[in-house]
């Protein structure tokens, strides 16, 4: 980021996410980050209708180019900065009070960027909201396959809140609506207590490939991972990260956070392994950061050094 950058920022009251050029109409470019700020699907400790802005105010001042992993090996990887040619698209114009309106909304402006050949990253609001974009997405490339970030399956059937739609149902109804290849979708960092086993054998039963903490951590099962993670790149893709993947010590500021999740660098790792897809990940979100509640700050930061690795 520059200093131009800075003093703009400074004098406009303006901070797009990492100082991109701020445009609201879709338009042809490498990508687009869109914020998306409902929460009318969150069930307890709501706030993340909050997020984009806690994440543009985050990523100010925030560099461009990631520390190489590794400067004492050799010469280190050196190129352009992250979100090279990618533009801040401002808010999507959702609702805050009909999920379905929002989710619908969603779909409409994912999708008229995605016409014009952008990717998109989207800034979350609540993780309902995957689901609208992945409608897009899935109506242009066919179904796509997923790389899922969470402690929790977010496949439950939503007998007990009477609803179909809320942020612990849209992996089930991606799946029922054809949207994504079951045989390439990963969920790591799965962790969360549960009612019954019911979600868990529906994405078995899909075919899907489910991972705790304690497997990303077992060396026997490196090369699975290896392989599993691959063959979501086999084809079109998208990358949802649910904030509350990560320990609460590290991003506590989330609508459910649940004890003996990931560090950042186990997050980071699996971001890096999208690297090596035949292409790139045609979108991808950041969701349910709550700047509302206890530790906000710190959680936008580390939230904010996530979307930088997804964009490097």
């Amino acid at each position: 980021m520059s200093a131009d950058v800075l003093m703009q920022g400074l004098r406009t009251g303006l901070t797009p996410f990492l100082g991109l050029p701020l445009v609201l109409d879709p338009r042809p470019a490498t990508g687009v980050v869109l914020g998306a700020p409902c929460d009318a699907g969150v069930i307890n400790r709501p706030g993340a209708r909050l997020g984009p802005w806690a994440l543009r105010a985050a990523s100010m001042g925030l560099g461009t180019h990631p520390m190489p992993a590794r400067l004492r090996e050799g010469r280190p990887v050196l190129g352009p900065g992250a979100a090279q040619g990618w533009l801040d698209g401002g808010n999507i114009p959702t609702l805050p009070f009909s999920l379905r309106e929002a989710l619908e909304t969603v779909q409409a402006t994912v999708g008229a960027w995605a016409m014009t050949g952008c990717r998109t990253l989207m800034l979350g609001g609540d993780h309902a909201l995957t689901l609208g974009a992945l409608r897009a997405l899935a109506r242009q490339h066919g179904p796509l396959g997923l790389l899922h970030l969470d402690a929790h399956p977010d496949a439950a059937d939503g007998a007990a809140w009477g609803t179909e739609l809320h942020h612990g149902t849209w992996v089930r109804q991606a799946l029922e609506e054809g949207l994504l290849d079951p045989e390439r979708v990963v969920q790591a960092g799965l962790r969360a207590p549960r009612f019954d086993d019911g979600e868990l054998a529906f994405l078995q039963a899909a075919g899907v490939r489910m991972w705790t903490p304690t497997d990303l951590r077992d060396p026997r099962l490196d090369s699975r991972l290896a392989a599993d993670l691959a063959a979501v790149g086999r084809g079109p893709a998208y990358l949802s990260l649910d904030l509350d993947v990560l320990d609460p010590v590290l991003a506590p500021a989330v609508a459910e956070p649940v004890p003996g999740g990931l560090d950042l660098d186990e997050a980071l790792r699996l971001i890096h392994a999208t690297r090596p897809w035949s292409e790139p990940w045609v979108g991808a979100d950041l969701m349910e950061l709550a700047p509302t509640l206890e530790g906000a700050e710190a959680s936008a930061r580390v939230a904010a050094h996530l979307a930088l690795h997804l964009l490097a």
